[in-house]
């Protein structure tokens, strides 16, 4: 069979070396989102597109890495069916409810809109009906259970009346069964944290913290007035030093805009002094984005986020802190707005295939699926804007067409494709930095006398 190098690879621009002489590029594949450190005869023959100048150990393990792909083979189309199979599979399940319309911040980057006021408890048994349908579908081997806001804490009763009830239908059925919770923690307690992992089935918290306590609580105030970092980080704490919990992880989430981003350092240097280098325990901080409103004004541009990103990211791997340096998967599916096998159900009762959409007021009126009222019973949702996203892709409706990062970016976000936003990821603007870092956590050095971009 003959072979051709895959157009979706990514080579060092530096050269490396172990101290034994040997001088590796790394090649990482974006078909499987795997690296490997090659030498530099077979990296030559992957910079020429020569797949028969390689040995044949070389081409096997390329092979493997779908670094080496047959040779004619339209790749941009094997890529776009294999998501289109994963987008239509109906075994992995995945909803996401809202228990409140409250968020007890006042976030000024957040375009929800939030009002008091629990589900009914017609609301809350028909969210019920509707996940248990989904378990007991023929089609169902697994079910992933989010908790989204606006604060889903603030409905910390219905999580506590619903989700037993899921953990126990799923393992009756015998389906996988997980849960996150996206929350910003400050209604977290010792007590709550213990219970929605025991009872509920939380395996995952995303916790946003936006920096320092003093910008954190700038950043993210609470509508009382009172700050909610030492609250957060306190509750993360004790949860993170439970062993029983070693199993649950944690995400911080921070959100950066021109008003924090100088405080990141600060913000990662407090969080490894108080314990955070922890194998469940992980960072990610992104850019600030337009959620249904205008936030132009304080986006940090894409170019300069990669900078900062950079200096951020060496700082958490210098204090032993967990950061996602490259991809580690493909984006089969890219969100639940691409699979019918996934919504979203808003607190009003209105089902979205996109999360952006639940309590902004336009989207709410204007942009629904469907009432839960009128569901019907049947699983899954209905068709919605941006199913129909990997045509798009083929179709060169984006530049994701042409884009080496596409088969793990899957195109990042349909909805801002169609506003006129590209949602380009920060690590294509600065893959060559984090080749560098991850050569570094591999015990390799810059080889000696080539500077970054040698060959």
């Amino acid at each position: 069979m003959t072979e051709q190098v895959s157009r979706y690879l990514v080579l060092s621009d530096s050269t490396y070396t172990d101290g034994t002489g040997v001088r590796v590029r790394l090649a990482y594949s974006t078909r499987t989102a795997t690296v490997v450190a090659v030498d530099a005869p077979t990296a030559q023959a992957l910079e020429a597109g020569d797949a028969a100048a390689m040995t044949p150990a070389w081409r096997a393990v390329l092979r493997g890495t779908e670094a080496l792909v047959p040779a004619g083979e339209q790749e941009l189309t094997a890529v776009l069916d294999r998501n289109r199979r994963a987008s239509g599979d109906r075994s992995a399940v995945q909803i996401a409810l809202l228990p409140t319309s409250y968020c007890n911040m006042g976030c000024a980057y957040c375009g929800q809109q939030h009002t008091r006021g629990g589900l009914s408890r017609t609301h809350r048994s028909q969210v019920r009906d509707r996940v248990l349908r989904a378990i007991d579908a023929p089609a169902t081997r697994s079910l992933r259970l989010d908790w989204f806001g606006a604060e889903p804490m603030m409905g910390y009763a219905v999580i506590r009346d619903l989700a037993p009830q899921f953990v126990r239908a799923a393992a009756e059925r015998g389906i996988a069964y997980s849960s996150f919770l996206v929350t910003n923690g400050s209604l977290l307690t010792e007590e709550k944290v213990d219970t929605l992992i025991r009872a509920c089935g939380v395996s995952h918290f995303e916790i946003t913290v936006d920096g320092p306590p003093e910008i954190h609580n700038t950043h993210r105030p609470l509508k009382s007035g009172r700050g909610s970092f030492w609250k957060i980080v306190r509750s993360v704490q004790a949860a993170v030093q439970e062993p029983e919990f070693r199993s649950t992880h944690f995400t911080f989430r921070t959100n950066v805009d021109t008003h924090n981003q100088d405080s990141i350092p600060r913000y990662i240097e407090l969080m490894a002094e108080l314990g955070f280098d922890q194998p469940n325990v992980s960072f990610s901080i992104v850019p600030v984005h337009s959620w249904g409103n205008d936030v132009s004004d304080i986006e940090v541009s894409k170019k300069n986020f990669a900078d900062l990103e950079m200096t951020w990211m060496r700082l958490l791997l210098r204090y032993g802190l967990n950061v996602q340096l490259l991809p580690n998967a493909v984006k089969k599916v890219v969100c639940p707005a691409t699979t019918t096998s996934a919504e979203i159900i808003s607190s009003t009762g209105n089902i979205f295939s996109c999360s952006e959409y639940p309590l902004v007021p336009d989207a709410e009126r204007n942009l629904p699926l469907v009432h839960i009222d009128h569901a019907g019973p049947g699983p899954g949702r209905p068709l919605g804007p941006f199913d129909g996203w990997n045509d798009d892709i083929e179709q060169g409706k984006s530049w994701c067409t042409g884009c080496v990062f596409m088969p793990t970016c899957g195109g990042s976000c349909p909805k801002a494709w169609s506003e006129g936003h590209p949602p380009c990821p920060s690590y294509k603007f600065n893959f060559q930095g984090r080749l560098d870092l991850v050569a570094a956590q591999c015990g390799l050095r810059p080889a000696v006398g080539e500077a970054a971009g040698a060959r």
